[in-house]
């Protein structure tokens, strides 16, 4: 039984519960800890970041809740960061390093927007070659496995959110594996952690978490560490499809996942009470 989630949004962000809301429903849910993880500022205009402004407010909000919540839930400050924003990760307790973009000459495309958005930049940025958009995509993460603040890697696969509806992307074809797999592999080097991220599943997108079961099978065989979280942007969200994510990654052969004890990461058996 999975006690920990350590990806969730706000109001602070793009989230549409308030901090208390959200530990208490993780409290409701049986969590013993949850952890903060706002999406960071990024260089152009942004509703869905926390304003660069506000993030000592935003820390100080969650400093406040441990002191509200403790003897019932462990509560830590996260950040989700993006690598397209400034490096700052003042005061966090942990780092989840995502990628949402692809960036062009000609523009910054967000890969996770809208089915529509994800036809346009195929067509107009990629002439409709999405081999050549998932290589751009995966391969800035080799830049993000430099980055060693990072301790977890966000949703690995996210430009395939949209595929279960809308066949954007041929996940087994050569050129895509191959990106895939570089990256990944630049990241078990450095040791990150890979979350099993079943955000896409709570907000009606998709049926099963990133990455996907072949993703997973092959991290597994580079011997590369797991987490599970929910990316849970609504209170209702906080604990959604842990079981079929528990499932899963047994499925691909992992026998732990890695949870943030307050310290650091620690190994957990999968089914284990921690």
């Amino acid at each position: 039984m999975i006690l920990q989630n350590l990806h969730t949004h706000s109001l602070w962000d793009d989230g549409q519960n308030s901090t208390d809301e959200m530990v208490r429903a993780a409290i409701a849910a049986g969590l013993t800890s949850v952890g903060f993880s706002g999406h960071s500022p990024v260089p152009f205009p942004a509703e869905w970041t926390i304003a660069k402004e506000d993030l000592p407010a935003y820390r100080a909000e969650v400093r406040r809740l441990q002191e509200t919540y403790a003897g019932r839930i462990a509560i830590y400050c996260g950040l989700e960061w993006d690598l397209l924003s400034e490096p700052d990760f003042t005061d966090c307790d942990y780092v989840i390093g995502s990628i949402h973009h692809i960036p062009l000459e000609t523009e910054t495309i967000n890969v996770d927007n809208s089915p529509e958005e994800t036809k346009r930049y195929l067509s107009a940025c990629f002439s409709g070659n999405a081999d050549a958009a998932a290589k751009a995509f995966f391969a800035q993460y080799g830049a993000l496995a430099e980055i060693a603040e990072t301790d977890i890697v966000g949703h690995f696969d996210l430009i395939t959110k949209f595929d279960e509806r809308r066949h954007f992307f041929d996940a087994e074809s050569p050129a895509y594996t191959s990106a895939a797999l570089e990256a990944m592999e630049a990241l078990v080097k450095k040791d990150k952690i890979f979350e099993i991220n079943t955000g896409a599943i709570s907000r009606g997108y998709r049926t099963t978490p990133y990455p996907s079961r072949d993703l997973l099978a092959a991290l597994n065989k580079m011997g590369g560490r797991i987490t599970i979280s929910s990316d849970a942007h609504t209170a209702d969200g906080i604990v959604c499809s842990f079981g079929l994510a528990e499932e899963l990654a047994l499925s691909c052969g992992f026998k732990e996942i890695w949870n943030y004890d307050g310290s650091g990461f620690v190994p957990v058996g999968i089914g284990e009470r921690k």
